[in-house]
């Protein structure tokens, strides 16, 4: 049972990252002006979006339904991308603020897998790529800097 409870954390944990980059991208898109940096950013989203799909896939397989990101999260992230970028839509000031909301799904998905250790390879196969992937995210981000 620990690691069923393990397991659904993970789930809810790894679904709540991608949906809320997703979100985020959804957010700031419009804003952007530089067109290899919206490029980048429409390529990121679909993996985000493919993630959401496999993770929504395992969790029906299990007979679960992940947590989605809150309400209050979203409009209090929506709100800040608005209030950031209000005055500022520079590709440099938005590609640091894509950094910095990655680096924190970086940093909770990883602290994810520390907390839920769990025996389904799958899952952690999938944590593990979305780290990877948003950590080469961050890097091709650096260039706009």
């Amino acid at each position: 049972m620990k690691n069923e409870n393990c397991t659904t954390a993970l789930i809810d944990d790894a679904y709540k990252n991608v949906r809320m980059a997703s979100y985020a991208i959804d957010c700031i898109i419009d804003k952007i002006e530089n067109f290899k940096l919206e490029e980048l950013l429409r390529k990121q989203n679909d993996f985000y979006l493919d993630t959401t799909e496999i993770l929504e896939k395992m969790a029906t397989r299990m007979g679960y339904e992940p947590k989605d990101i809150n309400v209050f999260l979203k409009g209090s992230s929506f709100a800040s991308i608005n209030m950031q970028t209000m005055f500022n839509k520079e590709t440099p000031h938005i590609a640091e603020m894509l950094i910095q909301g990655t680096t924190m799904g970086i940093t909770n998905t990883i602290n994810a897998l520390s907390e839920n250790p769990c025996d389904n390879e799958e899952l952690v196969s999938i944590c593990r790529s979305i780290v990877a992937s948003e950590e080469k995210f961050v890097e091709s981000l650096k260039e706009f800097l």
